[in-house]
């Protein structure tokens, strides 16, 4: 996991704008003008400092500058392809590799790390490698003897949990800490509710956050940390409505318990996915039709796959075939 820190230097605009000519050839001149030639001062009360030239940075604040940050590293593992799996949002990008254990190959995320590292100097970017987590992930007993990851020579911290992107991953696969995290966040915002638009509060600003990326990992929590995210809905309930048995106040505040609506949630997102224009539509499982030639009840109903373990089993997509 990587963060890339953005460093426009006064005489590295050229490679920002080398870069638009890709996107908007029409308009260098107007960012050659909106980047140059740009100066500041700061005002505090009525008081004002003097103003000064600026040779480095975007301006903060402006429309543009999220804009031109992403047209820099677009090209980032384009003109180099990485050898190793990798995803990228904004300013952060995930490397993974499988390694075989009956296979003698060289790792590949070292070299991938050294491409991007290469790439940030000549981009003028810098790597943040305080930032950069390792993280194995390895069911086996006895955890492989693997060559720890650097960026610049600075060995990388290896960790047994770490959040991406909102989510808290643990190296057993497990949603432990994710699901502590969410009850946490959602716990400290209860204090919020007030005897006005309880249940309006409520809906706005506590229950998205017990059910963020829940088509992640929904399926695959055991009982009891689903009880434990619906003791926060529950306790809500009891402050608006003290008298009510959880049912009853359900009922009465027009909601669903929370693994109720998990379950529409992930049929919802499914339903996205089966639409042939979505980027997810690869994924899917055959139907029963496309699996067999004879001629099957609930032929457009998604093939069972074969799921070997019972984590597997528990990922979104066999789950939702299993349903």
């Amino acid at each position: 996991m990587q963060s890339l820190v953005l460093r426009f230097l006064w005489y590295k605009f050229t490679i920002l704008l080398s870069k638009c000519t890709c996107f908007a050839y029409f308009g260098i001149l107007w960012l050659c003008s909106f980047l140059s030639s740009r100066r500041q001062a700061v005002k505090f009360s009525s008081f004002i400092t003097e103003w000064e030239s600026t040779h480095v940075g975007v301006p903060q604040g402006t429309k543009l500058g999220p804009i031109l940050f992403v047209i820099m590293i677009n090209d980032l593992a384009l003109k180099s392809p990485l050898k190793a799996n990798h995803w990228k949002y904004v300013d952060d990008m995930s490397l993974s590799e499988v390694i075989n254990i009956n296979i003698d190959t060289p790792p590949r995320l070292q070299s991938g790390l050294d491409q991007i590292s290469i790439w940030s100097k000549n981009n003028n970017m810098n790597l943040n490698p305080k930032k950069c987590k390792e993280m194995i992930i390895c069911p086996l007993k006895n955890i492989l003897d693997l060559d720890s990851l650097s960026i610049n020579n600075i060995p990388l911290d290896i960790v047994s949990s770490h959040k991406i992107l909102g989510l808290k991953m643990m190296d057993t696969l497990k949603w432990n800490d994710n699901s502590k995290n969410t009850i946490t966040k959602a716990s400290k915002r209860i204090y919020i509710i007030r005897p006005q638009d309880l249940i309006h509060i409520y809906l706005t600003l506590i229950r998205p956050v017990l059910e963020y990326c829940c088509a992640v990992w929904s399926n695959s929590i055991p009982v009891y940390l689903s009880e434990k995210i619906e003791k926060v809905q529950k306790r809500v309930m009891r402050i608006v409505f003290p008298d009510l048995h959880y049912t009853d106040a359900l009922s009465v505040a027009k909601c669903d318990r929370l693994d109720e609506r998990r379950l529409k949630l992930c049929l919802k997102v499914l339903s996205n996915i089966k639409h042939p224009n979505s980027r997810l539509n690869h994924l899917l499982p055959p139907t029963r039709q496309e699996s067999t030639s004879m001629n099957l009840r609930n032929s457009s109903c998604l093939s069972l796959p074969k799921c070997r373990t019972d984590r597997y089993t528990k990922n979104f997509f066999p789950a939702m075939a299993y349903i």
